[in-house]
């Protein structure tokens, strides 16, 4: 059976592609094309082998999930990871010490709390960058040892970091002190998404024979991408944009407890 990470970023996309702004998850797609997505997502099963690729498959092709990060990376993957799951542990272990010196001795009518900070390491766009082509290449290998039904290959790739935001550069080449007139303001993008990235973009455009569609997952959101048709939707993008992580970005857990004077008494 498929793992738990890669069953829920799939029910993500369904959420997104059965709400009423559908059509703007789409990049690149004709109705054809669309109905065809929905008819992969309705019908693809796990795959009943659960270590190997691809993690879902329907009956002209699969669906393969992995995930990138915008952290550095080392050979227990993910830094960012790493250091929230020991923040996890830390909180945990304190907040159940706590919890018995509280319930042991209560001071009545008082108000106790602690709080634990943890600043997120450091996140970039070439971090993100290195992370995508490293998986992506990783995952064409098992694409090119798969003997199955690859007619319709699809990789849905999740970011969930969300530590990196996106903008707009129309004034690259502005000319100083030159006004612009009331042009349209350059978009700003809360999260990194995959349909700006114009560097990405044509990267993963050279795997368009092997690779139909490509599903980008960020938090609760998600797009589709065809990639036969990036050259179009780069025309659309007639500026670069600027990407840049969120500056002190920081993790805090906190625990309360109230204690409640005894009239009785």
């Amino acid at each position: 059976m498929v793992g738990e990470k890669e069953q829920r970023c799939l029910n993500v996309v369904i959420r997104n592609l059965n709400s009423e702004e559908s059509l703007k998850k789409y990049f690149g797609l004709l109705k054809d094309d669309i109905d065809e997505v929905k008819d992969i997502l309705k019908n693809a099963k796990p795959n009943e082998k659960l270590s190997e690729f691809p993690d879902f498959v329907f009956k002209n092709g699969f669906i393969e999930h992995f995930q990138i990060t915008s952290s550095k990376t080392n050979k227990n993957g993910a830094k960012q990871l790493e250091e929230i799951s020991l923040f996890k542990n830390k909180v945990e272990k304190a907040t159940r010490r706590l919890k018995e010196e509280w319930r042991d001795n209560p001071d009545s009518n008082k108000i106790c709390s602690e709080s634990w900070a943890m600043q997120y390491p450091k996140h970039s766009y070439e971090y993100l960058c290195d992370a995508f082509r490293k998986s992506w290449e990783n995952h064409i290998e098992s694409y090119n040892k798969y003997t199955g039904n690859k007619y319709i290959g699809i990789f849905m790739i999740e970011y969930s970091d969300l530590a990196l935001t996106m903008y707009e550069n129309v004034y690259a080449d502005w000319i100083n002190c030159m006004t612009n007139g009331d042009f349209r303001e350059p978009e700003k993008v809360k999260f990194y998404r995959l349909t700006r990235d114009k560097n990405l973009l044509e990267y993963i455009y050279s795997f368009k024979e092997n690779i139909k569609y490509v599903i980008f997952v960020y938090g609760r959101e998600c797009e589709i991408i065809k990639l036969e048709s990036i050259p179009y939707l780069l025309k659309l993008m007639p500026w670069d944009y600027v990407i840049a992580p969120y500056i002190g970005t920081t993790l805090i857990s906190s625990i309360y407890s109230v204690s409640i004077p005894d009239d009785s008494e």
